[in-house]
């Protein structure tokens, strides 16, 4: 673990030298990129960014990786980072959004259909990502909870270690099916059926950006192009809700 921190501050650090360096949740590896192109093209400032679990990238800064503005997946979170970064700020930007994805064949049109397959073993291999430090995977545990499939569904679960590995391993076949970020579910390639999960089934999500007390004017031009107009605009059309 010390040895792969090390790795990503030696990737990192010179990068961050040369502009802002962003940490996000893997749900926004389908957003984020165009909103950082834009406004590279807008303004010169060169944006760098890292994606990961909310969690890890928590824990990533609050041991001193060098990033100027953190976009967790949840308020929990970069609460956390806030507390131990004295000048740190937090506000909301998103709210998240879960989808059910399902591979063709698999005969499971809806989250009841989940459940009956994941007792009857047609679903063997149910993917999420792992909720010890991943906040989509604690809202996808609660929504098992909430369907009363929890049981049937823990000798089953696949973990990814975001997010976006989450889909992948549905995407793969590694799993016939999985509770995901809904932004990333609708852009994902093989024929997935992708159902929404209402939102009432888990505590909100609300997602949150931390800028860290490093953060330059660059940093918080950068924030505020998300909270802006074109960013809360890209973020609904990727399927978030707004704060």
């Amino acid at each position: 673990m010390i040895l792969r921190f090390l790795a990503l501050l030696l990737m990192v650090w010179p990068l961050a030298a040369r502009g802002t360096t962003v940490a996000a949740a893997a749900d926004l590896r389908t957003t984020l990129p165009a909103l950082a192109q834009a406004h590279e093209a807008a303004t010169g400032q060169r944006i760098t960014l890292v994606f990961g679990s909310s969690g890890n990238l928590a824990q990533q800064a609050m041991n001193g990786a060098p990033y100027d503005l953190l976009l967790m997946a949840d308020a929990a979170t970069a609460q956390r980072v806030v507390a131990a970064a004295p000048g740190a700020v937090a506000r909301p930007y998103a709210l998240a959004r879960l989808a059910l994805v399902v591979r063709p064949g698999a005969g499971v049109r809806d989250l009841n259909g989940l459940k009956a397959a994941l007792i009857d073993g047609r679903v063997r291999h149910l993917a999420i990502a792992n909720p010890a430090h991943a906040p989509y995977g604690l809202a996808a545990q609660a929504v098992l909870a909430s369907l009363g499939a929890r049981a049937a569904a823990l000798p089953r679960l696949v973990l990814g270690d975001n997010v976006a590995q989450a889909l992948s391993f549905v995407t793969s076949g590694a799993a016939e099916a999985g509770l995901v970020a809904l932004p990333l579910a609708r852009q994902a390639a093989g024929g997935l059926s992708v159902v929404p999960v209402p939102p009432a089934l888990h505590a909100p999500l609300v997602q949150t950006l931390v800028l860290m007390p490093r953060a330059d004017a660059a940093a918080r031009a950068f924030a505020a192009r998300l909270t802006g107009p074109q960013g809360r605009a890209a973020l609904r059309r990727a399927g978030f809700g707004l704060p």
